[in-house]
């Protein structure tokens, strides 16, 4: 069972661990899910996401092999920017999901815990005469989140960080007592946001200091049952519910994720096709459910007697008080407003279509 830098400090009264992450023990939450969830919204939470897979590619030739290997831009990108791509198959489905950072001296990908492997394994097979190295350096690095209303004011008092003015997947580097941080501005929950990456040496140090020196702006810890109903909320995907390999890209509207301009790379053509001469037979939308009880990843979405799509993601939301969920359903039912049922393992719930995200804040 792997463990993140800061499992001794996080196995504290109260906290309780989860092992369903890609042989990860992980920390569920600290106290009740719902107050952590709060204090995102309402103030700052702190979030330890180093179980997260980071993949390093130096060499000269590191921005042109990735280039042409996944969905988005990349030799475009100026040190300290970024964005968010995918790897396809050559049918255009998606393999795995990714942030991708520029720094000076390298690339950095980050991905979801259960794609690590997978994502490596990909990118490796395409190497052939390409000057460039991949390193996995999941278990050499830590990573922080810091997010809600108070975050930029947060970092700027305790450490003197400038960050309010990065653009998502933009990062800055900074020497903190001696200490090399990397900031990156990211949306984990719908909040301004950002991840602080540093070595496992380091993580112990920044996690008490973000903590105590935090407190006067509301800093508190939060686990992945808050960060889980905080991305629902905000309508984020996540590969192995909203994003599996039987997706395509334009399913879940991951424009974000795609450059039409760059020319070739693996699966563009179908992508391409789809976005211009044609459409999906389904789109990725939320779904405001009329039950206390949220459903199931898989539930069946129905119109009468006939099935017209799935539920991938719900919860209960703290932030509306209502049951809300993610899912994919049928073009021709996915306007706003308009009536679905869900088919659970006891009932026929109704349930009405809503775009995503059901929550952003106004920065």
């Amino acid at each position: 069972m792997k463990r993140t830098p800061l499992h001794e400090i996080h196995d504290t009264p109260g906290a309780s661990f989860s092992e369903s992450y890609a042989d990860w023990e992980l920390v569920d939450h600290f106290t009740d899910p719902h107050e952590e969830h709060h204090t995102v919204r309402k103030e700052v939470g702190v979030i330890d996401l180093s179980h997260r897979g980071r993949l390093r590619f130096t060499g000269s030739d590191r921005a042109t092999y990735l280039h042409r290997i996944i969905s988005n831009d990349v030799e475009g990108l100026a040190v300290g920017e970024g964005n968010y791509a995918t790897i396809l198959t050559n049918r255009g489905k998606i393999i795995a999901d990714m942030k991708v950072y520029v720094f000076e001296n390298s690339i950095d990908i980050e991905t979801n815990t259960e794609t690590t492997s997978t994502l490596y394994q990909e990118l490796d097979k395409y190497l052939i005469a390409d000057d460039v190295t991949i390193e996995d350096v999941t278990e050499h690095t830590g990573v922080i989140g810091i997010h809600g209303p108070t975050a930029a004011e947060m970092l700027e008092a305790v450490y003197g960080l400038d960050v309010a003015h990065l653009r998502e997947y933009h990062s800055v580097a900074y020497e903190i007592d001696g200490r090399h941080i990397t900031c990156i501005r990211s949306n984990e929950t719908g909040e301004v946001g950002y991840n602080l990456y540093t070595t496992s040496e380091s993580m112990e140090w920044l996690w008490d200091t973000i903590l105590t020196k935090g407190r006067t702006f509301g800093a508190r810890p939060f686990g992945l049952t808050a960060l889980n109903s905080l991305r629902i909320e905000a309508g984020i995907p996540r590969y192995g519910t909203e994003l599996t390999d039987s997706t395509f890209p334009g399913e879940a509207e991951l424009e974000a994720a795609i450059s039409y301009e760059k020319g070739c790379y693996i699966g563009q053509e179908i992508v391409a096709r789809m976005k211009y001469r044609g459409h999906p037979n389904r789109l990725l939308r939320g779904f405001e459910i009329d039950s206390d009880k949220p459903p199931q990843n898989g539930d069946r979405l129905l119109d009468g007697d006939k099935e017209i799509g799935w539920i991938t993601s719900a919860i209960v939301s703290p932030t509306f008080r209502q049951t809300i969920g993610m899912g994919y359903v049928r073009m021709a039912f996915t306007d706003e407003g308009s009536r679905v049922e869900v088919e659970t393992a006891e009932d026929r719930i109704d349930a009405t279509v809503r775009a995503l995200p059901f929550y952003q804040c106004d920065t």
